[in-house]
């Protein structure tokens, strides 16, 4: 299987039920750059202190592991990093320093790889997070609804969907190491994956994932992906719908707000950001109107709010609801 390393610091009781957060690291929590190969030198050698978080997730990563309610509910949150393992260290002591908690934390382990000499794995990332996501998933209690965040840049979108549609049944287990293997994972790390997930109880699976859209600026691209996958333009959206999911506090989304406008964002772009969510079907017109007037007391969103009507093609995809296929026919196959 894709070697990978882990450290595991929480063991959920065997009756826990309710929602677990696995969330990437690189290009979600942290600006880590791997589009190049300098970028790539030079992760390895950077302090906690160098590394630079994305703009309001610490604040809503803070949100999650506090939970929905006045007192915190210690919601079990575990990160998956591409970076090498020997900066775990490096990774834990920055999400220390903003004041994250977590539980668990798994990265490649890439002197395996270069020891195999298997260079295309350094940046194959769809084998590599299923095989992380896959294990972690082995250690869940079956009353576990995972909940899990990444971004449009490592292909995210199209790991979280196989595996969410995988869990649940909707690709049967035969069809796992052909759709690996056409979507470039390796032949030896697409039959280790399949014989893995055959073993796996899958327990209550993937309720939602949510993407942070860097590469793209438009949500309807996503639109293919049906409910399960829900494009986000910042922390701000994504703590609008985690509050609708039943994630966050309600305050928590002013939180993430004056987090965003104190590094520069402007009220005017979350005043257009919360039009987008009623546009998608994602929160409702008279929330957000509720929601308009609590943030612009704050300071941190700007009126006039003009709630849009919904588009219908969203109220469409939303009331098919995440039950069905996530994986557009493309990726299949088909």
């Amino acid at each position: 299987m894709f070697p990978i390393h882990r450290a595991n610091y929480r063991t959920l009781d065997p009756d826990f039920v309710g929602q677990v957060f696995v969330a990437d690291i690189d290009r979600t929590y942290l600006a880590t750059r791997f589009s190049s190969l300098r970028g790539m030198a030079r992760i390895p050698f950077e302090r906690a202190e160098e590394k630079r978080d994305i703009d309001g997730m610490a604040r809503l990563f803070r949100e999650i592991r506090l939970g929905p309610g006045e007192q915190t509910r210690d919601t079990p949150l575990y990160f998956v990093s591409a970076s090498p393992r020997q900066l775990r260290p490096v990774i834990e002591r920055k999400m220390v320093l903003d004041g994250i908690g977590f539980d668990g934390t798994t990265f490649k382990d890439w002197s395996s790889v270069v020891r195999r000499m298997r260079w295309g794995r350094l940046r194959e990332q769809v084998g590599f997070k299923l095989t992380a996501l896959v294990t972690h998933r082995a250690d869940l209690p079956d009353g576990a609804e995972e909940v899990l965040i990444g971004d449009d840049l490592e292909n995210d979108p199209l790991t979280y969907s196989l595996y969410a549609d995988i869990l649940a049944r909707r690709i049967p287990p035969a069809d796992v190491e052909r759709i690996l293997g056409l979507n470039g994972v390796l032949p030896v790390d697409a039959r280790a994956l399949a014989r893995a997930l055959r073993e796996l109880r899958p327990g209550r699976g993937v309720v939602r994932a949510f993407i942070r859209l860097e590469r793209f600026s438009d949500p309807d691209d996503f639109t293919e992906y049906g409910a399960g996958i829900v494009p986000c333009k910042s922390a701000f959206q994504m703590s609008v719908a985690l509050w609708r999911l039943g994630s966050i506090a309600r305050a928590g989304i002013g939180r993430v707000a004056h987090e965003l406008v104190g590094r520069g964002s402007k009220p005017e772009r979350l005043t257009e950001q919360l039009g987008d969510l009623v546009r998608r079907a994602i929160v409702e017109p008279e929330d957000a109107r509720g929601l308009a007037a609590e943030l612009a007391d704050k300071g941190v969103l700007a009126l006039p709010f003009d709630a849009p009507r919904p588009d219908p093609k969203w109220v469409k995809l939303a009331a098919r609801g995440p039950e069905r296929l996530w994986t557009p026919a493309r990726f299949l196959g088909e």
